[in-house]
């Protein structure tokens, strides 16, 4: 699409380098492939060093343009669903949190201790939370600034952590008869 600045090199057509300009860490990334894994018929799926997040996608062009167009539409609905961009404390911010995050639990690095995989994710305009309902662990992602983009996506897998508090059941005092 040349919205990605790509060098492709190779000596003797065993390996193949990749160097791609990141818009976003901005620094360029090396990427090495074999002739298979370069002239798949499957997306490959080009991650920022740094950030985990998709810069590029190789494959067949049509699979590649139905996969960007069925991503960018689905993220797209999400936001005008909550409110439009106006909703979240940072529009871009949150669009990279809920990228990622989904990202994660596609490949199947979205855990909770309890071994069920029932988790789900509540929106808010500074926050995703996300919650187990099977054992009620929880965990919180804050999306307002660039600081906290770049925290989760130093993460490689999310592991809900935190146990929902239950409160203490009152004693009622009994009358005697």
């Amino acid at each position: 699409c040349g919205a990605v600045a790509l060098v492709i090199s190779t000596r003797n057509h065993k390996a193949y380098w990749l160097e791609i300009g990141c818009a976003v860490c901005e620094a360029m990334h090396l990427f090495r492939f074999s002739p298979h894994e370069l002239f798949t018929p499957d997306i490959t799926h080009i991650l920022c060093h740094e950030s985990e997040l998709e810069l590029a996608h190789l494959g067949p062009r049509e699979k590649v343009e139905q996969y960007v167009r069925n991503r960018t539409e689905a993220l797209e609905a999400l936001v005008e669903e909550m409110g439009g961009s106006n909703y979240f404390t940072n529009a871009e911010i949150m669009l990279g949190t809920l990228t990622h995050v989904h990202f994660l639990a596609e490949e199947g690095n979205l855990v909770c201790p309890c071994g069920k995989s029932r988790i789900e994710l509540e929106i808010f305009p500074d926050r995703l939370e996300l919650h187990c309902r099977n054992c009620q662990r929880f965990r919180i992602f804050y999306a307002q600034t660039e600081r906290d983009l770049d925290r989760l996506t130093r993460l490689d897998c999310i592991e809900l952590t935190r146990q929902v508090l239950v409160g203490r059941k009152k004693h009622r005092k009994r009358d005697k008869h």
